[in-house]
């Protein structure tokens, strides 16, 4: 029975998980399993795609060394990776926070 009940718990609280908080936990992720040393050219940015010169070039990157603990590679990559990912994760702590507050508001048992 534990099992279940224990299973019940995490879906309730993915059922807290805002979306927007979801597509950036997908993001970095998605950007930390990027295999830098594959040479693999993956490029989504609509910028460079138009022409122009990208300000995010080496981001993924420089979360994928950042990922493995390689600080100075991440560096070399694009210099804000890590700010980038420690903005990203207090944004993602606020999104899930203000959701669960509003949750535990509009319960019936806080009324």
């Amino acid at each position: 029975m534990q099992p279940q009940r224990s299973a019940q718990s995490v879906l309730q609280h993915l059922r807290l998980l805002p979306a927007e908080a979801l597509f950036w936990i997908v993001a970095l992720v998605g950007a930390a399993t990027i295999d830098p040393q594959s040479g693999l050219p993956v490029n989504l940015c609509l910028i460079e795609h138009l022409g122009l010169p990208c300000p995010g070039d080496g981001l993924g990157t420089s979360i994928a060394h950042l990922a493995r603990g390689q600080w100075a590679a991440s560096w070399a990559a694009h210099p804000l990776g890590g700010p980038v990912v420690g903005v990203l994760l207090y944004h993602i702590g606020t999104l899930c926070w203000r959701a669960r507050r509003h949750a535990a508001a509009s319960s019936p048992a806080s009324r």
